[in-house]
């Protein structure tokens, strides 16, 4: 069995902001399917929205679909913004967020419903914000946000209903509880490291 301490050097490292492929096309591939895997290439966004998915699921997806419909609707709203290139460099709100809410995941703590879609629209408009192309332009940056989209949704929704499904025995719970532990560490990491090199310069 792979240790906890494994694990998130591990999720350390893969979170480490210079590995990150931000916001550049990838090269070799149609621009829809870059798009598509652009979440997965940019670690905050794939922790974030891992998070976020796990939260929704483990509070019960059929007593949060205002949450559901909430990101959705908010994650269209930023990638139209990420078509203007509104906001700058986010990377710290994101992976704070990603802290936060897997701190919240991993203590199971009870939330009203309105907390979750309030949650769910936020980081659906910041992730979606932070998908800009700006190498980009016209019918290109177009069909790489709709992929963009497209993978957003899919990580949520795959996220969302793995918790939903491991949400029956308490043993399933615990397993959903450490993957936001693991996700609320790492994020730290991270944010600890930006925080300490930028102090250091």
């Amino acid at each position: 069995m792979i240790s906890i301490n494994k694990t998130i050097v591990f999720l350390t490292l893969f979170s480490t902001p210079q590995f990150a492929a931000a916001h550049s096309p990838i090269k070799g591939i149609d621009n829809f399917y870059s798009g598509l895997l652009h979440p997965v290439f940019v670690p905050a966004h794939l922790l974030l929205l891992i998070a976020l998915g796990l939260l929704v699921g483990q509070k019960g997806v059929t007593e949060n679909l205002a949450s559901f419909l909430a990101f959705l609707i908010t994650t269209a709203l930023g990638l139209i913004a990420a078509w203007f290139s509104v906001g700058g460099e986010k990377e710290m709100y994101l992976l704070s967020g990603a802290a936060i809410i897997g701190l919240l995941v991993a203590s199971n703590l009870p939330m009203r419903s309105h907390w979750c879609v309030i949650i769910a629209a936020l980081v659906g408009f910041l992730i979606g914000m932070d998908s800009t192309q700006e190498a980009l332009t016209g019918r290109k940056k177009f069909v790489t946000l709709f992929g963009t989209g497209i993978g957003i949704y899919l990580i949520f929704l795959y996220a969302m209903g793995l918790a939903d499904h491991f949400n029956k025995k308490p043993w399933q719970k615990i397993g959903v509880r450490v993957i936001g532990s693991w996700i609320a560490a790492s994020s730290i990491l991270v944010l600890t490291f930006s925080f300490a090199s930028s102090s250091g310069s």
